[in-house]
């Protein structure tokens, strides 16, 4: 126990070290010219190759003949796309025989936890390049120390309180989102003086229907942050509406090796110092972390899905020159129905038709094995005929599939997250 206390005591002093020293220059590189990014990424890039092909087995006895010479970002394309399988079977072969780092691991939302290894400074590097993000706003600039609200994660237990104080971080649990607890909430939100929200797209949205009932409004907060889900498209009309800010959708993995951020004018920009995109051509996102050394990622396919550019990537009135990659996230690798002929579509394709039922509030699509689905459905018009509408359009989306429509009062939470899924599915569909 003493060894697990002073090894978190270490990190939070690395932490503290590293993030003092590089704040500055991270929070600068937003704003430099788009020939200083690429000459600064590509730099960043030839030093993680390098690290790879010397000290990782897996690419070193793939013999790339990388040009260190000449070096370009056009190198990349000589590693192959790989992923969690991969890895998964190769765990060893991933890792750098000379660098060492911490064990991480996603949640498994998909049935089984993925393990791998992130450098000791990942944390820090995150916390800087997140307060970056939060700090893509028009009106409020947000600044490391800033208060801010979280609506993610907290999950208090019995007899616990429902908001909890870290540093500047004031959390709101996103599982008592309620009438009887709002004036708790609003309270919380008030002592805090924080200008900013953060949490899950679905507690965001929760919270914003329980306000626009009550009528009630916030002055007080200035910039909306989502991230973790899919923002659905009524979810974002919704809180953009009522609240007349623009949502600040964020983009990333437990992997750490990209992260997308929407600033004020609405476009994707890519943390240029942090990660590189490529798209498939199934618009899949492939990630090729710049700063994971101990196991690198390079060109991963993260299984999530964007919205690819009309064409060329705009000038953006924000001001800045990080690259644009994508219009928007369509699903994310968790996100995916499979239709009766085998086809994977994203949620976010299906939700855009149960938007249009206007008396739907909430809905949960569980698909099984077998492919079949129940689709939980929060309703204001519990008519027999409405959820037939509602099937039919289910059926005209997903063919001719079992369906089964369960009627809910709500949509309970993922426990351990507190995360709202829009999608469940049961192990690995067939």
């Amino acid at each position: 126990m003493t060894g697990q206390i002073c090894k978190k005591i270490e990190n939070k002093i690395r932490n503290y070290i590293f993030i003092n020293r590089n704040f500055s220059e991270y929070d600068k590189f937003q704003w430099k010219n788009a020939e200083e990014i690429e000459c600064i990424r590509t730099q960043k890039l030839k030093n993680i190759v390098k690290k790879a092909v010397d000290f990782v087995p897996f690419y070193k006895n793939l013999d790339l003949k990388i040009n260190f010479e000449n070096f370009t970002l056009d190198e990349l394309k000589k590693f192959p796309i790989i992923n969690k399988q991969m890895i998964r079977e190769n765990f060893k072969d991933f890792c750098s025989v000379k660098f060492n780092g911490k064990v991480s691991h996603t949640s498994g939302s998909t049935g089984t936890p993925f393990e791998f290894k992130v450098p000791y400074e990942s944390d820090a590097i995150e916390k800087i390049v997140a307060n970056r993000a939060w700090g893509m706003g028009k009106d409020y600039i947000y600044k490391s120390d800033d208060p801010i609200i979280v609506l993610r994660t907290y999950s208090p237990k019995a007899g616990e309180p429902l908001y909890k104080i870290s540093g500047d971080y004031w959390y709101l649990s996103p599982f008592h989102i309620n009438e009887s607890n709002l004036a708790l909430y609003l309270s919380v939100i008030e002592k805090s003086k924080a200008k900013i929200i953060r949490g899950y797209a679905s507690s965001i949205y929760i919270f914003t229907l329980l306000l626009k009932q009550k009528n009630i409004k916030i002055p007080q907060i200035k910039t909306i942050v989502t991230s973790s889900e899919t923002l659905l498209p009524v979810y974002r009309s919704v809180i953009e509406e009522y609240w007349g800010l623009p949502v600040l959708d964020w983009y990333g993995q437990n992997e750490r090796t990209v992260t997308v951020q929407q600033c004020w004018a609405g476009n994707y920009h890519n943390n240029d110092d942090y990660g590189i995109v490529e798209l498939s051509d199934k618009n899949e996102i492939i990630a090729t972390s710049l700063n994971n050394y101990v196991m690198p990622f390079i060109r991963y396919n993260t299984g999530d899905k964007a919205i690819p550019l009309d064409g060329k990537a705009p000038i953006c009135p924000c001001g800045r020159h990080l690259s644009i990659p994508f219009k928007g996230i369509e699903g994310r690798s968790d996100d995916i129905l499979i239709k009766v002929d085998g086809t994977a579509i994203p949620t976010a394709n299906f939700s855009t038709a149960m938007k249009n039922f206007s008396d739907l509030r909430q809905f949960q699509i569980i698909q099984d094995k077998d492919r079949s689905v129940t689709l939980k459905v929060v309703l204001d018009n519990n008519s027999s005929q409405y959820v037939n509408l509602i099937a039919s359009e289910v059926y005209r989306r997903l063919g001719n599939i079992k369906l089964n429509i369960e009627k809910v009062p709500q949509i309970g939470r993922d426990m351990k997250t507190g995360k709202i899924k829009v999608t469940i599915q049961k192990g690995e569909l067939v």
